[in-house]
């Protein structure tokens, strides 16, 4: 069920519960009352907070209220208090007269909502300005929606692209007609603040004022990419000014006029302007296209206001935008909130530029990466392929720990320990890393970090995300944050320094992270080895989602709700085709076993193209000749050139359809047959593995090499060479001591999976069979593996009768496994020599 259904669910609860008629006739207890969770402000407030939020505040905001203290407050002119209410002065002498205004304020407003009149709930002065809309929105009709769930100028009037001077209903009425009629209200509410989220920055104004500098000195100051503020600027604007984060935006003003929109690339440092004055190196996102005098207003983030270092409110961002950012500069909040998440070129300014931790530097080969190795080992089943395979990559993916350097080993480590962490994992490996206590700019510019936004693939604001989760799981006692929704595990805390540190029972929560970070630190040790490859088994049902990427279930971070979620995972080729990007100077290996078994246009989907030699990206930090958006997360992909894709293929699987046409032209194919030459290649040790394997008995020997050898040149010569029988069937018996054991062993393997394997191949044709096996040259009928029945025309009689009317040669022949021919020597011999006896 999605959040959305399940929102309108509660709404329609909540009407249930409260309808409009019930509004004119409850009682002081059914409005508020302290520990109550079906009271309507406590469903206003806090069970319908995901539907348009007005948490917070004072209490008085709903005009009477329940107390939940006991104190002894002293009442005056503006607020009132008894034992057990509290509310405002102006409405009457006790809780009961007051409630009794409120109540009729309450369902005027519900009223006109239900009337669609938006200038009428404008106009009634009786409620605070949120508490009202919220009312009037759940109290609006459903089918023909006038008001969204947004409470707030700033939001709505940059979604219209209006100022916040302008009323909310006015802003509401704009805001709707924008509505598609196929998006519901709560739909359309969550674009709303999707698009206030991209242009809700921080930007600070800073001003080089007329008295303390020069026109010479502002000069300077320009030329050099630097601004400079007194450190006891009034109103804690020069302590602003020093604990701004690197990475923080502001507009810079000569007096009146301004001049360009910057970044902070440096801390605070002494300058030479004088004692006590501090100045910061930035990087210039926008240059003024005017410079001319602002005149538009006064306000303190005003060129025109008294100000040094003030940050523009978010409820004046709207005006902000409208009156300053796009007559003087050109730009706009979103394209200003692109600007700050992504690095400048170096060329363009006088220092060195900040990389965004959202956009981690790539990491490039030192040198030409080799052309990508596509290759498809084929053959038989038993010739070696899974074997073949195992000692290449033994050979060309992995490396002795001894000879892995430290960096190399700890590079591993975070791309496949630390990238695959959740956010909050992976923020309290960062914290415990630097010591405990670090501020949120130390912790996103931490290589775990870099690690984790690498692997999602994501652009989002990290800084924004980290703060998030942070203060998502803060302990429930913190006295710094505020926020409402609280997460398990609650890990964190942060101090009036805005330093965050472990709280809480974070050891036990941590314990896992903690032993992982404390490995880092330890180093790698020289024992094992590391392995670059990953290996799959394709099937039929075997999909894109498991192979690139899909959903994936996940149980939500609250413990308590136990809601399932579904989020974008990498599949394994993706994960490894990250893991290679970490690391471009070593080749990397996707093994596919069994690849003719999958649907390839279903597995690989677009990356069909990707995979060609000359698409892949070269890692040199050039732009890669092809790149796909992935389906599902949208991202940007290429193959990098670094990884290898190796499959098998069993080509005697007469289950499966030709291999994809796409495919063969991408890969090279490399047969594996049976290996029954007489002696081996002096340059290939694992050559002729059955060279001198014989089962030496009282009677005899079986020349193990000379009968697969014969047995497979008649399945060639009957069936195909693609079905012949690999040597890997019998290589295991020279492992045996020769003799009895070995002779037993032979026989085990021809019972169990030599006649089996036969009777696959020829679809239970035993005549075919007992060629394959030399049983019809065979003069000992004791010897044969496959024996027929004699007398076919008896057999005929003893089952229909003597007049079946049936042609003996016409019938189907009768044909059975001679088990005791397993246990004679002969029986094998005979396979490849004809016995004179």
């Amino acid at each position: 069920m999605s959040d959305f259904k399940k929102e309108y669910e509660l709404w329609d609860e909540f009407l249930k519960v409260w309808p409009l008629a019930r509004l004119t006739t409850m009682t002081l207890d059914d409005y508020t009352q302290a520990g109550s969770k079906d009271s309507f402000t406590r469903w206003i407030e806090a069970r319908l907070d995901e539907l348009g939020s007005i948490w917070g505040g004072s209490s008085f905001k709903f005009g009477v209220f329940s107390r939940k203290d006991t104190d002894d407050k002293t009442s005056d002119a503006k607020l009132s208090y008894s034992d057990t209410h509290g509310w405002y002065s102006s409405l009457g002498a006790s809780a009961e007269e007051a409630f009794v205004l409120v109540r009729g304020h309450v369902a005027q407003v519900a009223t006109l909502a239900a009337q669609g009149d938006l200038d009428g709930i404008e106009k009634f002065e009786h409620l605070g300005e949120a508490y009202k809309w919220k009312i009037a929105f759940h109290y609006q009709n459903r089918q023909s929606p006038v008001i969204v769930d947004i409470f707030k100028k700033a939001p709505l009037g940059v979604f219209v692209g209006d100022t916040a001077a302008r009323s909310i209903a006015v802003l509401q009425k704009a805001a709707v007609a924008k509505r598609p009629a196929e998006l519901g209200i709560l739909e359309f509410g969550r674009q709303i603040w999707e698009a206030w989220s991209l242009k809700n920055l921080a930007i600070w104004k800073l001003s080089h004022g007329d008295q303390p500098f020069t026109s010479a000195k502002r000069q300077q100051l320009l030329d050099g990419l630097l601004v400079a503020v007194h450190r006891d600027t009034g109103k804690e604007q020069g302590k602003k000014f020093v604990e701004a984060p690197v990475g923080t935006l502001f507009f810079l003003c000569h007096g009146n006029s301004p001049q360009r929109i910057g970044q902070f690339t440096s801390e605070a440092l002494p300058c030479d302007k004088g004692d006590g004055w501090l100045q910061r190196s930035y990087r210039v996102l926008k240059p003024a296209q005017r410079t001319d005098r602002y005149t538009v207003n006064s306000k303190y983030w005003s060129p025109q206001g008294n100000s040094t270092f003030s940050l523009v409110g978010a409820h004046d961002l709207p005006e902000f935008e409208n009156t300053l950012l796009k007559p003087y500069f050109g730009t706009d909040l979103a394209e200003l909130a692109g600007l700050a998440g992504e690095p400048i070129e170096a060329a363009s300014l006088k220092i060195a530029p900040l990389p965004s931790p959202s956009t981690p530097l790539p990491v490039t080969a030192t040198k030409p990466i080799g052309a990508a190795l596509n290759r498809i080992y084929y053959g038989p089943p038993g010739t070696g392929k899974t074997y073949t395979l195992t000692r290449l990559l033994k050979q060309d993916y992995e490396q002795a720990m001894q000879s892995v350097s430290p960096e190399e080993w700890r590079s591993q480590v975070i791309a496949e320990k630390i990238a695959v962490l959740k956010w909050w994992e992976c923020a309290a490996a960062a914290l415990y890393d630097l010591g405990g206590k670090a501020k949120v700019s130390e912790i996103a510019e931490h290589p775990f970090i870099h690690a984790i936004v690498s692997a999602n693939g994501s652009n989002r604001n990290v800084r924004q995300t980290l703060w998030r989760t942070l203060q998502n799981h803060t302990v429930d006692e913190s006295a710094t944050v505020k926020m409402k929704k609280r997460l398990s595990p609650a890990v964190f805390d942060k101090s009036t320094e805005s330093v965050w540190q472990f709280a809480g029972d974070w050891q036990d929560a941590c314990e896992d992270l903690i032993a992982l970070v404390d490995q880092l630190k330890a180093g790698h040790q020289n024992a094992g080895a590391v392995q670059r490859y990953s290996f799959v088994t394709f099937h039929q049902s075997y999909g894109y989602e498991e192979f690139v990427e899909g959903l994936r279930p996940v149980l939500n971070d609250d413990a308590e709700a136990g809601e399932i979620q579904y989020e974008i995972r990498p599949g394994v080729f993706k994960e490894l085709c990250r893991k290679a990007r970490l690391a471009p100077d070593q080749r990397f290996a996707m093994v596919i076993d069994e690849i003719n078994r999958g649907n390839i246009s279903k597995i690989l989907g677009e990356l069909i193209t990707l995979i060609e030699a000359d698409k892949r990206d070269p890692l040199d930090g050039s732009r890669p000749p092809a790149e796909v958006t992935l389906a599902y997360s949208g991202e940007k992909f290429a193959v990098p050139a670094n990884v290898d894709i190796i499959g098998t293929m069993n080509t005697a699987d007469r289950s499966l359809a030709l291999l994809d046409t796409a495919l063969r032209r991408r890969f090279d194919f490399v047969a594996l047959m049976p290996d029954t030459r007489h002696e081996k290649d002096p340059a290939d040790p694992d050559s002729a593995p059955l060279a001198g394997l014989v089962v030496t008995l009282d009677s005899g020997h079986i020349d193990v090499r000379e009968m697969l050898h014969r047995i497979n040149q008649r399945v060639e010569a009957l069936y195909d060479r693609d079905h012949c029988i690999g040597h890997a069937y019998f290589t295991a018996l020279a492992q045996v001591p020769d003799g009895d054991v070995r002779f037993a062993a032979l026989e085990q393997v021809f019972r169990n999976r030599i006649v089996p394997l036969l009777e696959e191949y020829f679809f239970e044709d035993w005549q075919k069979i007992r060629l394959v096996l030399g049983d019809n040259q065979k003069k000992v009928e004791q010897t044969h593996f496959i024996r027929e029945s004699l007398d076919h025309e008896q057999d005929l009689n003893s089952l229909f009768g003597s007049d079946h009317g049936m042609d003996a040669y016409g019938t189907k022949r009768r044909y059975s496994v001679q088990e005791s021919a397993f246990s004679k020597p002969d029986a094998y011999i005979g396979i490849y020599q004809t016995l004179t006896t």
